[in-house]
């Protein structure tokens, strides 16, 4: 699957879809989108912060970026948090994992544990409890 395969799957298809499977690639390229915005707000942010003179005008155009930031984040939340679901039933494990790692997101080990998960490891390649492959 490629990058914008992905997110046309990711955002357009499966956007509040929490049944079935995701390949390992579509959920990784929907995390590299994530990581691609959000250096790009960074970067912005950067920049409207060191361009400005008057410190009222930076602190103004930082907030309207702020503000889109937010809004660009709610829209691409339940889209990857059904990715990560569908991501979790593609190696044969709950979608509740998801909510389970919220409380643990604290300690390394589990943190670690739920990544290699996600990004790492293998998909069944034989249908499991969740449907069948998605290759």
């Amino acid at each position: 699957m490629s990058f914008v395969d992905a997110i046309k799957s990711v955002l357009i298809v499966n956007y509040f879809n929490f049944s079935g499977r995701a390949r390992r690639s579509e959920y990784n390229y929907f995390l590299l989108f994530n990581i691609l915005i959000n250096i790009g707000f960074t970067i912005l942010a950067y920049l409207l912060g060191t361009n400005t003179d008057d410190i009222i005008s930076a602190f103004t155009s930082l907030a309207w970026l702020a503000g889109i930031q937010l809004i660009v984040s709610l829209l691409l939340f339940i889209p990857g948090i059904s990715v990560g679901v569908r991501r979790l039933h593609d190696i044969n494990k709950s979608g509740w994992w998801v909510l389970i790692m919220i409380p643990l997101s604290l300690l390394v080990i589990p943190v670690f544990i739920y990544l290699y998960w996600l990004i790492i490891k293998e998909g069944d390649s034989s249908s499991n409890n969740y449907g069948e492959p998605v290759k």
